[in-house]
């Protein structure tokens, strides 16, 4: 297939009409076949990361094949989830994903920048359709779960401040849609793909995400990435993670263009500096 640019990658409504979604509708329903054929079972709901797979690795999804997705459940009535827990809230520059995909779902989470970040609280979201079939006065037919902290106040007004200073201090475009601009710049994020030691990079919205190379996979392949984040933390005052083989950095939806850039040298000054105790040409 030919490559498009990010940018129309993410325009969902121009890309409905072409033979690339089609193709994935054609291979979901297939698989969503062979699956319930061989197996005997039903495919009772469908649940999503949209466009990020966080906790996977941080890669990204092609939202034209999410919205195939959905688009392939709506058609056999089964319910769509999104698991906006790390991917909602402007962290990928969208209050919600539903933006990109074009299409709501029936079940929504959200949490983490729910409050900005400064303490736990969570949400879940769903139609009408979805409350009344766990609405009624028999105990059997409740949604029996709750939770200690459940809209506990400390939560609530921190989110309650949080979705106010969304409002107030970041940019909106002319149709009242967050800027989702300014953070990492593509041309350098780019250049970090070129290193000895990367596979792959990409940013979007606030996260900036490194596979470097190196065997195994799965969250123990770190044998490249822990010096990584060790060089962060010692030398450049930044704290990451290693996720497997794969660094990542999530700054907040207030940062500064000037800071995600000064991110961006601190990454590739760490990724040298391993690259030249190994003796990898930068």
């Amino acid at each position: 297939f030919e490559c498009i640019p990010f940018g129309a990658a993410m325009d969902v409504a121009s890309r409905l009409s072409t033979p690339l979604y089609a193709q994935y509708r054609d291979d979901i329903s297939a698989k969503w076949d062979a699956f319930e054929c061989s197996t005997e079972q039903t495919l009772g709901c469908v649940v999503m990361e949209p466009l990020l797979m966080g906790a996977g690795g941080m890669k990204f999804i092609d939202p034209l094949w999410q919205r195939a997705l959905v688009d392939e459940a709506r058609a056999r009535r089964v319910p769509v989830l999104y698991d906006e827990i790390a991917s909602g809230m402007l962290r990928l520059g969208y209050m919600s994903c539903k933006d990109v995909l074009g299409v709501a779902p029936d079940v929504a989470c959200y949490a983490k920048l729910l409050t900005g970040g400064l303490v736990p609280l969570s949400v879940t979201l769903a139609t009408d359709e979805v409350f009344q079939a766990f609405y009624g006065e028999d105990k059997a037919q409740a949604l029996l779960h709750g939770h200690s902290y459940t809209a506990h106040p400390v939560g609530c007004a921190a989110s309650l401040h949080a979705l106010d200073a969304y409002d107030r201090v970041l940019l909106k475009d002319d149709d009242g849609n967050h800027n989702k601009s300014g953070y990492f710049d593509e041309d350098e994020v780019q250049k970090l793909s070129l290193h000895p030691l990367v596979s792959e990079s990409f940013a979007l919205g606030t996260v900036l995400a490194v596979k470097l190379v190196g065997s195994g996979s799965g969250y123990t392949a770190v044998s490249i990435s822990k010096p990584v984040v060790e060089h962060l933390r010692r030398h450049g005052g930044v704290f990451a993670r290693p996720l497997g083989n794969v660094v990542y950095i999530m700054v907040s939806p207030f940062t500064k263009a000037g800071e995600c850039r000064k991110l961006t040298e601190v990454l590739k000054d760490a990724i040298d500096a391993v690259a030249a105790d190994q003796g990898t040409a930068a």
